[in-house]
C-alpha cells in the first residue's frame, strides 16, 4: 500500500473528489469494492475516471432488491412472487397477490438486517412496526441509501445455497457453489460449506440459471455472490450481490477448498487481467458461527482450545471484541454471531463432524448488563 485516505463513502462527492486527487499522482488501472454499500460508488468512480466497472443501471439493480427483481421478471418461475411496499396498508394489499407465508425486508439492506417472516395476518403489523425502527440511518448507516422502502416476497422452500463467481467482459465464471444454513426466524447465516453437496445435474442447472440472472441484470467487471434455494421446483432466486461473498467464503473457504485465490481475482476482474480460476485441489471447507445465547456483555468463547487442537480446524475469529455489549435480533442483527470457526477436511462427512463440534463445545460466555 502506497497511500491511505479515509473518506465517508456514503458521501459520493467527497469520495469522487478523493479518487480524482489520487488519479493526479497515479496511473490508476482499476477500482474495486469488497462491501455491499460501495457497489454504486465504485461504479461512479469507474465511470468518472474511465475505468472498467458496472453501469449505473446495473449497480442500482445490485443494490436495490426491488429493482433487481423487476429486471428479472422475464425469468418466470425462477423468481418468487414479489411487490414493493412502503407501509402496512400497501403490505396488506400486496399479500393478496404474493400470498402467505412471505418475507418482508428493506430493499437496500445487507447482512440479513431486517428480514421478517410473515406466517399469518397477525404478523404483519408487528413486522412493519419493527421495520419502521430498523430502516433508519440512526439504526444502521446502510439505510442512508434507500431508507424505508421494502420488498415482500413469497416464502421459498428448499435448501439454501450461494453461487460465487465473476463476470468479465460479459463472460460469467462460476467458481463454486456454497451450501448454507440460516437461523429461524431472522435468517442470520450460521454455517457455510464449500463445495455444495448437491448432485451434478443440480450444479448444471444452477450454473446455467446464474448466467441468465447475471446477464439479465447487466452485471460486468465484478465479482458476484448469488443467494438462492434449491428444491422440488429447481433453483428459486433470492438475490445477488455485485461483490465477493462475505462471512470468510471468498477470503478463506474458496481458497481452502479449491486453491483459487478469490481476492486476487477481484483485482484481476477490475483491471482486465486474465482471471486465474483453475482448481488445484478437491477439499471441503466450512465455517460455523458461535452464537450468543442471550443479550449482555460478551466475555469470551469457552471451549475453543479443545476445538483448535482438532486436525482440520484452521482459523478462529472473534466477530465482536471481548467486553462488548451484545444485543440480539431484532434489536441488533450484527452482534449475535460472536465468533467464527473455519475447518477443512478431505471429505464432506469429516468436515461436518468438525463443524458439528462447534455448537456442542464452543460456548459464548455472557454477563448480564443492567438487569438482563
Amino acid at each position: 500500500m502506497d497511500e491511505f485516505h479515509q473518506v465517508d463513502t456514503y458521501d459520493r462527492e467527497a469520495s469522487l473528489a478523493a479518487a480524482r486527487e489520487l488519479a493526479k499522482s497515479y496511473d490508476l488501472v482499476g477500482v474495486v469494492n469488497f462491501t455491499e454499500v460501495d457497489v454504486q460508488l465504485v461504479s461512479a468512480i469507474a465511470a468518472d475516471l474511465g475505468l472498467r466497472g458496472m453501469s449505473e443501471t446495473a449497480a442500482l439493480r445490485a443494490r436495490n432488491k426491488y429493482a433487481m427483481k423487476e429486471a428479472l421478471r422475464h425469468l418466470g418461475g425462477v423468481l418468487p412472487r414479489f411487490a414493493r411496499v412502503t407501509g402496512l396498508d400497501e403490505l396488506r394489499t400486496a399479500l393478496d397477490e404474493v400470498g402467505l407465508p412471505a418475507v418482508v425486508k428493506p430493499t437496500g439492506a445487507s447482512g440479513s438486517k431486517g428480514i421478517f417472516e410473515l406466517r399469518e395476518q397477525a404478523d404483519l403489523e408487528p413486522a412493519m412496526a419493527r421495520l419502521a425502527g430498523i430502516a433508519r440511518p440512526d439504526f444502521d448507516p446502510v439505510f442512508r441509501q434507500f431508507g424505508a422502502e421494502f420488498i415482500v416476497e413469497e416464502f421459498l422452500e428448499g435448501d439454501e445455497l450461494s453461487v460465487e463467481g465473476f463476470v468479465s467482459d460479459g463472460e460469467v465464471h462460476v467458481v463454486t457453489i456454497t451450501d448454507k444454513v440460516t437461523s429461524v426466524p431472522y435468517h442470520l447465516e450460521l454455517s457455510h460449506k464449500v463445495p455444495s453437496a448437491l448432485p451434478a445435474d443440480a450444479w448444471a442447472e444452477i450454473t446455467a440459471t446464474t448466467k441468465d440472472i447475471v446477464a439479465g441484470l447487466g452485471f460486468d467487471h465484478c465479482a458476484f455472490h448469488l443467494e438462492a434455494k434449491w428444491g422440488e421446483r429447481g433453483l428459486r432466486f433470492i438475490e445477488i450481490a455485485a461483490r465477493p461473498a462475505g462471512d470468510y467464503i471468498g477470503s478463506h473457504l474458496v481458497p481452502l477448498a479449491t486453491g483459487v485465490d478469490y481476492f486476487e481475482n477481484v483485482i484481476r476482474v477490475a483491471t482486465g487481467d486474465p482471471l486465474r480460476l483453475e482448481h488445484d485441489r478437491r477439499m471441503n471447507a466450512g465455517l460455523r458461527f458461535v452464537l450468543a445465547g442471550q443479550a449482555g456483555r460478551f466475555e469470551e468463547v469457552g471451549g475453543l482450545q479443545g476445538l483448535c487442537e482438532q486436525a482440520g480446524v484452521d482459523h478462529v475469529f472473534y466477530e465482536v471484541p471481548a467486553g462488548a455489549e451484545v444485543a440480539l435480533p431484532p434489536q441488533n442483527f450484527g452482534q449475535q454471531r460472536v465468533a467464527a470457526v473455519i475447518a477443512r477436511h478431505v471429505d464432506r462427512a469429516g468436515l461436518e463432524d468438525l463443524l458439528d463440534r462447534v455448537p456442542a463445545e464452543a460456548v459464548a460466555r455472557m454477563t448480564a448488563v443492567d438487569g438482563e
